[in-house]
């Protein structure tokens, strides 16, 4: 028999060291993992197929022991619960066996009764594990907790509704088991995007959240053609009141023991069911418009997360909307101005594109290919093709759904092939382009150097000719003495006797009337035939 896998939830280190030394003792139990809190114990337990005993003390917080019993007795029925009192009392016993715990045992428990009772539980753990993965069961219980993403709408109008449903769409063609949950409780409206008519709503769940079955959900959820489960809001906003913060917990915690994605729609306003969603979420998405009045709501919303510790602003991840490269703000900016993580894929702003699907209740009606290769994107992005521990760090392998890159008439292979073959033509194009525009580029950088270089011989004629004719006042026979002051402050090449003539005119008495210099100018390939001889001409002057 394999070694029993053990988790401990304990309030404070003395407690941990007090149970891990009894372990070790035990050959036949190892502690996996340990714990100070609820919410790593309810993150974590899901995460470890193969744990069959989590011993809970009475004073782990924050949330209340009892509440957390219920919640993994609930979402992971497998797995044995033993809570860890101080003193045991029947009135606690009983408490925590209504809650789903397998057994109660004080802290002072011995070597032996601790190992006993661990041996119990696991066997019934694994017992019962076995059962289920044998039984075909409509409602698979792995083990494993799905994930939650929730769309929060920075204003509204920005489109969280129209991504959920979108989003949600393409995950359950891709193989997922989706249930999308319209947490907009007063203005809900994903009925009319997908023209359906149900006489339930989450409202139906919440009297019995506390023991919420298989088929109460399949009473409850409607179920698309597309394979998507729906959990709809009420029809009557004033209903939405009823959904508490411990009834979303509840109801949340039994879609997420059942289904690989549950994408909730938390519109735009915050309530304390949506603010239930937000925390419980693994993936929280700000929906946001380029415009100023939707970022400034968006760093409200977040910052309001942060101040009521529902959401750290680290944990955040914002989507652009309505993206053109005509709008004045980009997404760069909006990144900055919001101050958290940003997908990479912005919703292009293609208005009429959704208007038929919208307008006829028939999501599939939306063929904008642009729009749905950015709401693949997208979902590729947040994990919704894979489950997070399949997800390959490489975004080549990621499973699309045909949906994304098919045509209106349902060619989704030759769309596939087509579109292959376009990028390879378009690369080959760019090279092609690039060849013939590097040459001219070059040339363009060699005639603005040649340019340049005739400038600066002008300058240089100049000045030898000004220096020239100075020296000459002073030795007006000695040319050679002319020469070299001349060309005392010039470079070479400037200066060399092969590029540079320099010639004294005189008057008919033999004084000096003027300095010419002519400089030919440095070519930028040598060996070039065409030269500019540039010339430079100065008077000297009569100091008489």
């Amino acid at each position: 028999m394999s070694t029993y896998q053990i988790m401990l939830g304990m309030p404070s280190a003395e407690l941990e060291t007090a149970f891990t030394t009894r372990f070790e003792e035990l050959s036949d139990a190892e502690v996996v993992s340990v714990h100070r809190s609820s919410h790593e114990i309810s993150d974590t337990a899901g995460q470890i197929p193969t744990l069959d005993v989590v011993l809970i003390h009475e004073k782990l917080g924050p949330l209340p022991v009892f509440d957390l019993i219920r919640d993994i007795s609930r979402n992971r029925p497998q797995l044995a619960v033993i809570l860890i009192v101080d003193e045991v009392q029947s009135e606690t016993f009983t408490d925590a066996m209504e809650a789903g715990a397998r057994s109660v045992l004080a802290s002072s428990a011995t070597i032996e009764q601790l190992g006993a009772r661990v041996a119990s539980a696991a066997d019934w753990s694994r017992t019962l594990r076995q059962h289920l993965e044998a039984a075909s069961l409509d409602v698979p219980m792995s083990g494993r907790r799905g994930s939650i993403i929730t769309f929060t709408g920075a204003k509204g109008g920005v489109g969280t509704t129209t991504s959920v449903i979108h989003l949600s769409r393409l995950a359950a063609k891709a193989g997922r088991r989706v249930c999308l949950v319209d947490l907009d409780l007063q203005m809900g409206d994903i009925p009319g995007y997908f023209d359906l008519k149900h006489r339930r709503s989450i409202v139906d769940l919440v009297e019995a959240a506390e023991d919420i079955s298989a088929s109460m959900l399949a009473d409850t959820l409607y179920v698309h053609p597309d394979g998507l489960h729906i959990l709809l809001a009420p029809n009557d906003g004033e209903r939405g009141e009823d959904v508490t913060a411990r009834a979303a917990r509840l109801i949340l915690g039994a879609l997420r023991s059942r289904y690989d994605l549950v994408v909730v729609d938390c519109g735009s306003s915050m309530t304390e069911a949506t603010a239930m969603a937000v925390e419980l979420a693994d993936t929280a998405v700000v929906l946001t418009n380029p415009d100023l009045p939707a970022l400034r709501g968006a760093q409200r919303l977040i910052g309001m997360w942060d101040r009521l510790q529902i959401r750290d602003k680290k944990n955040v991840t914002a989507l652009l909307m309505r993206h053109s490269r005509k709008n004045e703000i980009q997404p760069d900016f909006a990144r900055k101005l919001l101050g958290t993580d940003m997908l990479k894929t912005a919703v292009p702003a293609a208005y009429r594109a959704i208007e038929e699907a919208s307008n006829t209740g028939n999501p599939g009606r939306l063929t904008d290919e642009s729009l749905l290769k950015a709401f693949s994107q997208i979902a590729a992005q947040l994990g919704m093709f894979v489950a997070p521990d399949e997800e390959n760090q490489e975004s080549a392998e990621i499973s699309v759904p045909a949906e994304a890159t098919a045509d209106p008439a349902g060619s989704a292979g030759k769309a596939d092939r087509s579109r292959l073959l376009r990028r390879k033509s378009d690369s080959g194009a760019a090279f092609l382009e690039f060849a013939m525009v590097t040459p001219l580029l070059c040339l363009t950088a060699l005639m603005v150097w040649q340019v340049l270089l005739v400038a600066q011989t002008g300058m240089y004629a100049t000045h030898a000719a000004n220096e020239g004719a100075r020296q000459a006042v002073l030795t007006p026979n000695n040319e050679e003495r002319i020469l070299k002051e001349a060309t005392k402050r010039m470079r070479a090449p400037w200066n060399d006797d092969e590029l540079l003539t320099l010639k004294v005119v005189r008057e008919a008495d033999n004084t000096p009337r003027y300095v010419d210099v002519t400089i030919k100018t440095p070519a930028v390939i040598p060996g070039t035939p065409i030269t500019w001889d540039i010339s430079g001409t100065s008077r000297v002057p009569n100091e008489r």
